[in-house]
């Protein structure tokens, strides 16, 4: 038996000895299984092709993979149905050259022809060692191969067996974590993979799409997993780029819906934003990422919650220029109603009955799911200076909306829309406010109870404070360069060519460094709130705990209470995210 049975994280974060141990239990347990696999969208199409696009939907099953012809094709059948065109099936080194030299293809052959008479493209994983094929500390299926050369041999005779059936090879899968890559994640060893199938994959067929990554949604954690990013910037250094032609991901989250990942440091929105600057950067921005599989199980929270979860990724994820096709996983529950994830993927019952995520499912293949209302909104917003949309669009909080593009972000305010430029946009996301003013002479306002700043300029960067601080401020101070720091007691800000001190009795104070403007202006007290140097989240703002409004400052009585409320804020300090 080979891995076929996903196994589904809680949420995505392993702990070593969680993915120590399933990878041992797939080691000795040798079930029939491997990978997962998904269909595809509308219009009369090849059995080999897919369309690339990020409308194109698809289905990622694992579990046909050994099943008895009779339920592989009704399974088939089932995708068929839904008016999917591509599929994403396991093809298992494993299961097919169990001994060096002897070929059995018995077993993919009942999934790809089953498939290809359906006119399926499908996309095949190419994964799973055989036990002699594996490197020295490896495991037995999980193991990464002890010679790329052979590998590629064997993904070569793949590519012949199935030419015209075949519209992708993934090359392994989740490689960027010990479940599916033992002994350990190797960002390095991986790519020599890619380069060993590359040539020989185009050799037989240049039109077969050669999918690189095939990353999981995971979180660096010592040498247990490697975050999606920090993996793709290794396989960069390692030598990756040219051999592939679109990235594989797959953005997982049980109790995180795909665009609310701004509001989460490591979300697969923030992972999936984060690997684009990195392709970006290494001159790959032609090319996309594929999400070869992506569910989310009923037991989580029940099929509408399923289906909410579904339903927000397959319109999101059409929102973005550099997205390609989404393979949902699975067809069917291996045992629906139970409390086990890996049971309960399915967009059909264990009974073959629909759950409501098939129709939406069935809707976006046939390119009837409509676009979201924000989304045709900003669209109106095409200003090419503000560069293309690098998030889909997002709440901000409960009234506002808000898209992240490469160059600037753009805000929909109950004024109309309103640009910053990124940066600036990620040290307000941090508050989930919107702008009050354009962003002008460095600096930029926004919307909260007690005010807030953003200086920004390349050379300082981005940095905040509150209102008591930047009301005293004037611009020959120059632009922050520090946020705002301190508390109830006191707090201050760093500027090019000075400082700017506030405590709840005296104020704010004004000091210029040595040979800058002379004189120490000061003004009235005021309450800026609290500190502004809340933890940055890479790509996304965050929402971090804020203090009470405060009273005026104009008398002792209500200095004092200012204090007190200062000294109670500074305990709640800034959520981190």
């Amino acid at each position: 038996m080979l891995q076929r049975r996903r196994r589904r994280r809680g949420r995505r974060l392993w702990t070593v000895a969680t993915a120590t141990v399933v990878a041992l239990a797939c080691t000795t347990a040798v079930s029939t299984e491997l990978l997962s696999s998904r269909p595809r969208e509308v219009i009369a199409v090849v059995a080999g092709s897919i369309d690339p696009a990020p409308t194109t939907t698809a289905i990622a099953d694992s579990d046909v993979y050994g099943m008895a012809q009779a339920d592989v094709d009704k399974t088939m059948d089932a995708i068929r149905s839904a008016n999917v065109r591509s599929v994403r099936l396991l093809i298992p080194w494993a299961g097919v050259e169990a001994t060096q030299g002897q070929l059995d293809w018995s077993v993919v052959d009942k999934t790809v022809n089953s498939a290809a008479a359906r006119q399926l493209s499908v996309v095949g994983v190419v994964n799973s060692s055989p036990i002699w094929a594996v490197a020295p500390g490896g495991q037995y299926l999980s193991g990464r191969p002890a010679s790329p050369a052979t590998y590629g041999d064997f993904v070569a005779k793949v590519a012949s067996r199935y030419q015209g059936k075949i519209a992708a090879l993934e090359i392994w899968n989740e490689p960027n974590g010990i479940q599916f890559y033992t002994p350990a994640p190797d960002p390095a060893g991986y790519v020599d993979l890619l380069k060993a199938s590359y040539a020989k994959i185009k050799a037989v067929d240049p039109s077969i799409v050669v999918l690189g990554g095939s990353m999981g949604s995971i979180l660096d954690y010592g040498g247990a997993a490697i975050s999606p990013p920090n993996f793709l910037t290794q396989m960069y250094a390692a030598g990756a780029k040219g051999y592939f032609d679109a990235l594989a991901f797959h953005p997982y989250h049980y109790s995180l819906k795909f665009s609310d990942g701004l509001q989460l440091e490591g979300s697969p929105l923030l992972q999936l934003m984060a690997m684009r600057n990195t392709m970006v950067a290494n001159g790959d921005g032609d090319k996309k990422i594929w999400s070869t599989e992506y569910g989310e199980p009923s037991s989580q929270g029940g099929d509408a919650v399923q289906n909410a979860f579904v339903t927000d990724i397959l319109t999101k994820w059409q929102e973005l220029p550099y997205t390609g096709p989404m393979f949902v996983y699975t067809t069917r529950d291996g045992q629906s109603g139970g409390f086990n994830a890996v049971d309960t993927f399915g967009v059909l019952r264990a009974d073959w009955t629909p759950k409501p995520v098939l129709q939406t499912v069935q809707a976006a293949a046939s390119g009837s799911l409509a676009k979201s209302a924000e989304f045709q909104r900003f669209s109106t917003v095409n200003d090419p200076n503000l560069g293309t949309p690098l998030s889909p669009v997002y709440k901000v909080n409960a009234q506002n909306w808000a898209q992240i593009r490469t160059v600037a972000t753009v805000y929909e305010t109950a004024s109309g829309f309103v640009t910053s430029p990124t940066p600036v946009a990620r040290k307000a996301g941090l508050y989930g406010t919107v702008p009050t003013t354009p962003f002008a002479n460095g600096y930029q306002d926004f919307d909260m109870y007690d005010g807030l700043r953003v200086w920004y300029s390349p050379a300082t960067g981005a940095h905040s404070a509150r209102k008591g601080i930047y009301d005293a401020w004037t611009p020959a101070l120059g632009l922050a360069i520090s946020d705002m720091t301190g508390g109830g007691l006191g707090s201050q800000c760093e500027f090019e060519n000075g400082t700017i001190s506030w405590s709840p009795f005296g104020g704010a104070q004004v000091t210029f460094k040595n040979g800058q403007n002379p004189g120490t202006p000061t003004t009235p007290p005021t309450t800026p709130g609290g500190p502004t140097t809340p933890p940055t989240t890479p790509g996304g703002p965050t929402t971090p705990t804020t203090t009470p409004g405060q009273p005026d400052q104009q008398n002792p009585i209500s200095a004092v209470l200012a204090f007190l409320l200062g000294i109670i804020g500074g305990l709640g300090g800034a959520v981190t995210r």
